[in-house]
């Protein structure tokens, strides 16, 4: 068992977070890339109002890749850490992945389909949790849960895409995982909507 220091950056990679230098498409200014199945050294697990989240050890910028999930092990059906990648596929949430990426409403962060990762949706300040929608995602969720995100824009109950009005749905649109943009578009093309209560 490891234990967190939230307080110092001298163990910052130690949650797995091997990072290589590359150059950024267009441009000649270096970046760390993640390798496969790891989180980004700028953020740390720390606890919130009772619970456990990752945040910012300093200030991220938009698009920055925050986690790595690509070799994470999958699952057919969901848990209660996973995070839906595909029609019958969730990968776990691992500490040093996506295990403690909570839910807001109005996310600073989001699952970029192409690259697989967690990637920053806009830019995080230093100290700020990252967070990502879990009804962009979660075609149903293992088990929902009343959000406090407090945004303007919450969605209350977060039980999954089904559950959204067709307008909720299509305000998630550009972020929305492969097989929930499938799922919309047929039932667009259906002329049909059924949100279960």
């Amino acid at each position: 068992m490891t234990t967190q220091n939230t307080s110092s950056s001298d163990n910052i990679l130690d949650h797995g977070a091997a990072c290589e230098r590359s150059t950024k498409p267009g441009g000649d200014v270096p970046q760390m890339r993640l390798t496969s199945g790891t989180r980004s050294a700028k953020l740390d697990v720390a606890m919130t109002n009772g619970r456990k989240g990752l945040f910012a050890l300093v200030s991220i910028d938009r698009d920055e890749i925050l986690i790595d999930l690509n070799g994470e092990n999958t699952f057919l059906s969901p848990t209660r850490r996973s995070l839906q990648i595909g029609e019958r596929k969730h990968v776990f949430g691992r500490d040093e992945t996506v295990g403690y990426v909570n839910h807001s409403c109005e996310p600073n962060s989001f699952l970029d389909f192409s690259r697989l990762c967690v990637r920053a949706l806009r830019n995080i300040q230093r100290g700020e949790e990252v967070k990502v929608n879990y009804a962009a995602t979660e075609y149903e969720m293992h088990d929902s849960f009343r959000c406090d995100c407090g945004s303007s824009v919450c969605l209350r109950m977060i039980r999954g895409f089904k559950f959204l009005t067709r307008d909720q749905q299509l305000e998630l649109k550009p972020y929305l995982a492969p097989h929930l943009l499938k799922k919309l578009d047929e039932e667009i093309s259906q002329g049909r909507h059924f949100v279960e209560k």
